[in-house]
């Protein structure tokens, strides 16, 4: 009997090896090819990402999609021959996440919700994207060769940042200024190179001084199809939270500002001296011709004073202040 399953151990212990060797030497003779991935960051950012993320999604049914990290400048990558769509991404932002990554078709980058950012009359939230750069490559061919493949990319900053001055009166009567704008792109596609419409505005800060508010906020530009869309309104909202704990809030139409900014209007009109497309900037001014004016308070807890650029007295127990927590 000890025999027998003597015998039956070493027939399995055999059985186990031969398994392993023939799939290690499947494995092994699995055809690869080397790609060679430069990264050109030259006129793109003087600030470098950590290191991008590399996606080969292969176009056919059979073929095996590749998920790799590399370095800055790029790196060398062991892909199985055949087609495939690629993209590629800084990964060391603070607000911008990817979902829908199990597809080229669907892989999306967007921004999460601003919480514990409680504004009385304020709705949720999200937050502006940090700079994506992003390289896009619908239909790569990589042949079965022992050479290898030099791939030379030059990343696209994705993300643009809109900044502004508007006229305002009565600063005196404000304690802080919470801004949002709505309209804008706070999703990107990077499949479908295209920015798309959230679901809640996005949230910046902006300051007041000397009878003027300035800010900035950033966003994948405008949402796909929008410029040509009629009845799409683009809304920056300033809420005022004033010395008696009020909130006034101003909406601006910004629509016609963005839309020529987008298409070049006034600086080439989306294309140079040759003929060539110019890419909009990414960092474009709005010039806003609007003058807001904030009422007085009925009542100032203090006694007088307060607003910004001046003091601000007790206001008393601090669930009862408004102001924005992040």
């Amino acid at each position: 009997m000890q025999d027998t399953r003597y015998i039956l151990l070493v027939l399995l212990s055999s059985l186990l090896m031969l398994t392993g060797c023939s799939r290690r030497e499947l494995l092994d003779d699995y055809p690869v090819s080397g790609v060679d991935i430069k990264l050109d960051w030259n006129g793109v950012t003087d600030k470098l990402p950590e290191g991008v993320r590399v996606i080969f999604y292969p176009k056919s049914a059979e073929g095996r999609k590749i998920d790799t990290y590399l370095s800055v400048r790029g790196g060398k990558v062991k892909v199985p021959p055949g087609r495939y769509s690629v993209v590629a991404y800084n990964y060391d932002t603070e607000t911008v996440q990817i979902r829908g990554e199990e597809a080229y078709e669907t892989i999306e980058a967007f921004t999460g919700y601003c919480n514990g950012l409680r504004i009385a009359g304020t709705e949720k939230m999200v937050w502006g994207p940090d700079p994506l750069y992003v390289v896009q490559i619908d239909d790569l061919h990589i042949a079965n060769s022992e050479e290898e493949l030099l791939l030379d990319w030059k990343p696209k900053l994705v993300v643009k940042t809109y900044s502004f001055k508007i006229k305002v009166e009565g600063l005196e009567y404000v304690s802080s200024i919470v801004g949002s704008v709505e309209g804008m792109a706070g999703c990107y596609c990077l499949g479908r190179c295209c920015g798309m419409m959230n679901d809640a505005p996005i949230y910046f800060e902006a300051q007041g001084r000397s009878g003027e508010v300035t800010g900035s906020f950033t966003a994948f530009g405008l949402p796909e199809g929008a410029i040509s869309r009629a009845g799409d309104k683009i809304k920056l909202t300033l809420a005022f939270i004033k010395v008696d704990k009020t909130v006034q809030k101003a909406e601006i139409d910004i629509t016609e500002v963005v839309t020529d900014a987008e298409k070049g209007g006034g600086s080439g009109s989306g294309g140079d001296d040759d003929g060539d497309v110019v890419e909009p900037p990414t960092e474009i001014e709005l010039p806003l011709d609007d003058q807001v004016e904030v009422e007085k308070p009925t009542t100032n807890p203090d006694g007088g004073g307060g607003g910004i650029g001046g003091e601000v007295g007790d206001w008393g127990e601090e669930e009862e202040v408004p102001l924005p927590v992040i």
